[in-house]
């Protein structure tokens, strides 16, 4: 599209002999023409930076040029170097697309060259309009994919895969990674708003993402999947930064939104797609159901929940955690000596450094284990009740046994 905007503006230049700008709604340059003529400090600034000063701007958003729908004739100011202009708005079946800019020192555009201006604008906001449409069928299209793509069945899946290879949208053969994303909110969403910006932020995302190739989906509940494919994927560091700015942009909106992103392991073709989906939205649910998880967490760190997971829960019986930990659990009411007792067990029995972590006298810390070890009838100096207290605390986590 930007070919075809830019041969409607030079076609347009050319007939009036002046530059021709053409802005996106949000006065971000599009496009631009060079021609031998006076420009100022906004039209320097807007090539530059492909967008004019915050003042300009203003400005121009306090004439309500939005509102449009014909030429408006924007006046000079001097104080802010910005020269008069012709402003045409960009409109197709009466949507906003843009706005396209001529220089007019001393009203020097005539009648004749704003109905040029007007019919070119016109020509643009069909291709924009277009564009939109087929942006969004593809998108549509791309979601399809995706979903089929991580689905449970291998012949669901197959042709999902070659459909994404022959047109282009994913490669094979190379390295491929997932991002989950879970947004919750104490606020109910009733406009759908948070949906909304989920989706343009994980849009937004598959955007920035360079080299490799990526798509996105969004599902009802905050949640949301982008896979990451290429012969050189993001590095670790790239891929966490493009997740902290879905993550600002998320908050912005919402700032009582907490959002949590999950990185699955690296995988190698589209034939473990679901898999490293999988993984991605393992590291979500382990951070729901333990707390300590940083806001953005890799499939690598789950440790020992890796292993649990792929237990069928639903199967397991309460008897699956010891009971002398589940007596430590009802008896335990503020969650101290399970945080100690997790403590210790993860720092590999060192009292020193569990007292260090906990802020504790190594004697209260001595204390509170005997106090453990009465509850529980289970000793930590025998290493198979210290395996089987340690593996029931992470199990009981996932299961929310806490009684």
């Amino acid at each position: 599209m930007e070919d075809e905007l830019k041969a409607v503006a030079e076609g347009l230049s050319a007939r009036l002999g002046r530059s021709v700008a053409i802005d996106d709604p949000n006065i971000r340059l599009l496009a631009h023409t060079a021609h031998d003529e006076d420009i100022d400090q906004t039209r320097i600034r807007s090539l530059v930076e492909r967008r004019g000063p915050e003042e300009v701007v203003s400005l121009l958003k306090d004439l309500h040029i939005a509102e449009a729908t014909s030429p408006v004739r924007i006046p000079p100011r001097k104080d802010l170097k910005f020269l008069a202009r012709v402003c045409v708005p960009i409109r197709c079946e009466g949507r906003l697309f843009g706005y396209l800019w001529l220089i007019d020192e001393g009203s020097s555009v005539t009648d004749a060259e704003l109905v040029l201006a007007s019919e070119a604008a016109a020509a643009m906001g069909q291709l924009m309009h277009r564009q939109q449409l087929l942006g969004s069928l593809r998108n549509s299209r791309d979601r399809d994919l995706l979903r089929d793509l991580i689905s449970n069945q291998p012949t669901v899946r197959e042709p999902a895969a070659a459909e994404l290879v022959r047109l282009d949208v994913l490669p094979d053969g190379c390295p491929t990674v997932a991002v989950a994303i879970r947004v919750t909110s104490p606020h109910s969403d009733t406009t759908g708003a948070q949906a909304v910006t989920l989706d343009l932020a994980l849009q937004r995302m598959v955007r920035n993402i360079v080299p490799a190739s990526a798509i996105s989906l969004s599902r009802s509940g905050g949640f949301g999947t982008v896979l990451i494919a290429g012969a050189y994927l993001p590095s670790h560091d790239m891929l966490r930064g493009h997740a902290e700015l879905l993550i600002r942009t998320v908050e912005k909106n919402n700032q009582a939104a907490q959002v949590q992103v999950g990185l699955g392991p690296v995988l190698h073709g589209l034939a473990e797609a679901h898999r490293t989906v999988s993984g991605a939205e393992d590291v979500l649910r382990v951070a729901s159901a333990v707390p300590g998880f940083a806001a953005i967490a890799r499939y690598e760190e789950l440790g020992i929940y890796r292993l649990l997971l792929h237990l069928s829960h639903d199967e397991l019986p309460l008897e699956a955690v010891p009971e002398g930990l589940r007596r430590l659990l009802r008896e335990d009411r503020e969650g101290q000596l399970a945080l100690t007792l997790e403590t210790y067990l993860d720092l590999a029995g060192s009292a020193q450094a569990a007292a260090a972590a906990l802020n504790l006298h190594r004697a209260s810390l001595y204390q509170r284990i005997q106090r453990i070890e009465a509850i529980t009838r289970m000793s930590l100096s025998d290493g198979g009740d210290r395996l089987s207290l340690h593996l029931g605390l992470k199990l009981a986590r996932l299961l929310d046994i806490t009684t």
